[in-house]
């Protein structure tokens, strides 16, 4: 589990770039970005409007089809948030009239404020179901489907400034994860992310593609692949008939196949 839930945060986080008011201010997990203080006071290490990016629990209940037996692959229902805020300081200043403002034609109110992250929400749910968007479409293809969403804004003051936020609360069906040593269709939405990763130029992204990729690795067969993708123990797989003969670490293959108008071997060379 959770190379899924990786994948999908981080397409999430790219499929965002460039598309919404806060231009490349898209934050990957960065909780920081929108805090409190142990005074109630909202707190950021942020100097302009921002959007964060980061996932939380999931939970996988054992009514659902995709729980069978022990497996640890599935995701279930996952949450993601999508947090955006702006504070008085990272507003402008028009130089002819010395007025602070939000966008051009907007003073810094507390009503601007609100119409530019209620606008930065749309702009966000615009860009997930993007069809032109590959990064979107990924993320879209890593879900089963989206369960819930549920948006809430908070307001306050940090220290003085003024400062408003909003957040988009998404819970996905998310699909289970491949096991270690399945061979990705080209298809497969993770092998898909992993392809749109390569084009990017970011060390980071390289390093995290590198190590989800390691994690996949291996060759065992296909019985080996069976008892991880369901949480099988080698007893059931046996009683399945999964397992087989010992000494046979290799899956049975046929080899050669006897045309069907063949004629039939005789043991002791005669005619049949």
């Amino acid at each position: 589990m959770s190379l899924h839930r990786i994948a999908a945060r981080i397409s999430a986080v790219q499929a965002l770039l460039g598309r919404t008011s806060v231009g490349d201010n898209v934050l990957d997990s960065q909780i920081s970005a929108l805090d409190v203080d142990a005074e109630g006071n909202f707190v950021t290490n942020q100097k302009k409007p921002f959007i964060s990016v980061y996932s939380e629990g999931s939970t996988v209940k054992d009514s659902q089809p995709q729980q069978a037996l022990r497996s640890l692959l599935p995701n279930g229902s996952t949450v993601f948030f999508f947090e955006t805020g702006i504070a008085a300081t990272m507003t402008e200043v028009d130089p002819e009239t010395d007025e602070s403002f939000v966008v051009p034609g907007m003073p810094s109110t507390d009503a601007s404020f609100e119409f530019a992250l209620d606008m930065t929400m749309r702009q966000i749910g615009d860009a997930l179901v993007d069809p032109e968007n590959e990064w979107a479409e990924i993320f879209r293809k890593l879900c089963v489907s989206f369960l819930d969403t549920e948006r809430s804004r908070a307001s306050g003051d940090n220290k003085g400034t003024r400062m408003a936020a909003h957040q988009l609360k998404l819970t996905v069906d998310l699909k289970p994860d491949p096991p270690s040593g399945d061979t990705l269709n080209p298809k497969h939405p993770l092998a898909m992310f992993f392809a749109k990763a390569a084009e990017l130029d970011d060390p980071v992204v390289e390093a995290q593609v590198a190590l989800m990729q390691a994690q996949l690795a291996g060759t065992p067969f296909s019985w080996e692949l069976d008892i991880a993708r369901y949480g099988m123990t080698r007893t059931e797989a046996d009683n399945l008939l999964l397992v087989p003969p010992a000494g046979a670490e290799d899956d049975i293959e046929i080899s050669e196949v006897i045309p069907s108008d063949a004629t039939p071997a005789v043991a002791d060379g005669g005619t049949p």
